[in-house]
């Protein structure tokens, strides 16, 4: 089964690349994650995750494989794969399509994108929180938004700094559409050299679902570091009962040391009862519950392509509404590493 994934994964980059004529400004880049893990204690929330206290030992968490090509002064495209495996088990990588779009300049610093594209929905905030290869951001982590979808978008930046993003989509993330329901994105934004701010939000139909989420950031950088903080609001209403939402604050930090050291902090307080748990390689309870989520580490620049980060992870929830909160915490200990590469055909 993995060989015929990977088999049609290198099918469809061939296919990709016999459209495109390689020139100088294409390239070849990626990153992977390889870790040294250690669970220190767990909860008792779940079959599913019972017996990893005590576990530890190494894992390739994700591979990413991107092509991109200048195909004229106004059109690119790109194809991006991904590769993963569920965590404490004994499967496979599994590769799948993460990007794969076509890119069109239009005038005033705006991009009309078509394909397997990024909504606004994080990925500004993403960015300025920096240490995607430790962990996701709050709203990607807990399920608040999904970091993909089919669709259209128009995302661009003026020379005043105002940043904007309109998309609309399948909502049903890198995967083939299944039903009538679709999703309204929108972004704005204003980033200086010094701060970022942006409300974003959206509005879908899924399988009986009417959701919508809304999020505000703000974030200030200089010379010493940089400080950032968001709100996230979820509410699903489904056609028959009562709706659900949720919400989260998350504010993080990291300070610069040197050239080759910064130190960081996190935490996620939920303000209401989590929707889903999240997937991954921390099996938090969220649904119908309330995690406390700190995050703590140092990175080392070993190389200009080379990360490196000693961390913790430790999460306690509070009680919900309804009472049965999970026994005990969970406390982590990794080793993270980001191998970066990049083939310029130059």
């Amino acid at each position: 089964m993995f060989i015929k994934k990977l088999i049609y994964v290198f099918i469809v980059i061939t296919v990709f690349l016999s459209f495109t004529q390689i020139s100088y400004s294409d390239d070849i880049k990626g990153y992977m994650i390889p870790e040294y893990y250690f669970v220190g204690s767990h909860h008792s929330g779940g079959e599913d995750v019972d017996g990893i206290e005590g576990q530890h030992g190494f894992w390739l968490r994700r591979i990413y494989f991107g092509y991109n090509t200048k195909l004229s002064d106004k059109f690119s495209a790109r194809v991006r794969l991904e590769m993963a495996n569920s965590a404490f088990s004994e499967s496979n990588l599994t590769p799948y399509i993460k990007n794969a779009h076509l890119k069109y300049k239009l005038n005033g610093g705006a991009s009309l994108l078509f394909g397997i594209i990024e909504p606004p929905s994080f990925n500004k905030i993403e960015k300025f929180w920096g240490y995607r290869f430790v962990e996701k951001s709050a709203p990607d982590f807990f399920k608040m938004a999904s970091s993909r979808d089919f669709g259209v978008a128009i995302d661009g930046k003026s020379k005043s700094g105002l940043v904007y993003t309109f998309m609309y989509g399948n909502y049903s993330s890198n995967k083939g559409e299944e039903n009538k329901g679709k999703g309204l994105y929108g972004r704005l934004g204003y980033e200086t050299k010094t701060m970022y701010a942006e409300t974003n939000g959206y509005y879908a139909a899924d399988n009986g679902k009417n959701i919508s989420y809304l999020a505000g950031f703000l974030g200030l950088k200089g010379s010493w570091g940089r400080f950032g903080g968001g709100y996230y609001y979820k509410n699903e209403a489904p056609e028959i009962g009562e709706n659900s939402n949720t919400s989260i604050v998350s504010i993080h930090g990291t300070k610069y040391l040197s050239k080759k050291m910064e130190i960081y902090a996190r935490y996620d307080h939920f303000l209401k009862e989590g929707l889903k748990d999240p997937s991954g390689y921390l099996p938090v309870s969220a649904k119908g519950q309330l995690p406390r989520f700190i995050i703590t580490g140092l990175v080392f620049k070993v190389h200009k392509l080379v990360k490196l980060s000693p961390n913790v992870k430790y999460v306690f929830y509070g009680t919900p509404d309804g009472g049965g909160k999970p026994d005990g915490s969970d406390f982590y200990f990794n080793i993270t590493a980001k191998v970066s590469f990049k083939s310029g055909l130059k």
